[in-house]
């Protein structure tokens, strides 16, 4: 009877022991976690972060912000130290552009040692309804964005848009401070090309970037080597 009692004891003895040592590796594995994730990461991730930007020493404060609109689901809000001020540039959602039909884009963002600001927009899977100019897939955009020194202003100095119609893979890039573009074309291992200039897509600024811009000019180079 001793013995077993004994048993026991030793038992609830060595399972208290494991329980405590469970929680002491569970407590110490959370609190390397946390201290693995710095501020600027958790910031990144949650479509916020500080970054130089514009002509001082001073970090800019850079946030996306949910808006309540089909055309700009959301806006990339910069506080712009050196003019004391906060300027909002909308990120269009242009799914209707090249699909004719709606859908909800993803958003990405990082700021460079040049002080280039780079967005991402992903359009999340959709039922598209075939236009005139075809079906397109995968459709993702970047958009660079610099501070100009000189008239103190957010330009938009680079647009690349991708996307897969048909068994075509399309690029198209844009350098909105020479005025060139370039679009490739690949299609069975075949690679094609097409560019050229156009002074109207020189100087191009935040408040320039509006959809009848895109609709009525962008859209339209390249089409060509479709």
């Amino acid at each position: 009877m001793n013995n077993l009692l004994t048993i026991l004891i030793l038992i609830l003895i060595i399972q208290s022991c494991e329980n405590k040592t469970e929680k002491t590796i569970e407590k110490s594995h959370q609190e390397k976690t946390e201290k693995e994730w710095t501020k600027e990461e958790v910031r990144e991730l949650t479509g916020s972060l500080y970054a130089k930007f514009d002509d001082d020493d001073i970090d800019e404060d850079f946030n996306i912000i949910k808006n309540n609109d089909d055309i700009v689901q959301s806006v990339l809000s910069v506080s712009l130290s050196s003019e004391k001020k906060d300027v909002e540039i909308n990120l269009l959602n242009n799914s209707v552009l090249y699909n004719n039909n709606e859908s909800y884009y993803y958003t990405f963002f990082n700021v460079d040692n040049k002080k280039v600001c780079t967005v991402t927009i992903e359009y999340a899977e959709q039922e598209t309804i075939p236009a005139i100019s075809g079906e397109k897939k995968n459709l993702t955009e970047k958009i660079k964005y610099r501070f100009n020194n000189q008239n103190r202003k957010i330009q938009v100095i680079g647009y690349e848009l991708s996307y897969q119609k048909a068994s075509k893979f399309i690029t198209k890039s844009f350098n909105f401070i020479t005025g060139k573009f370039i679009v490739t074309r690949k299609e069975n291992g075949k690679t094609s090309n097409e560019n050229g200039w156009a002074e109207e897509l020189e100087n191009i600024y935040v408040e320039d970037w509006t959809f009848p811009f895109l609709r009525d000019k962008i859209f339209w180079y390249g089409n060509g080597a479709e």
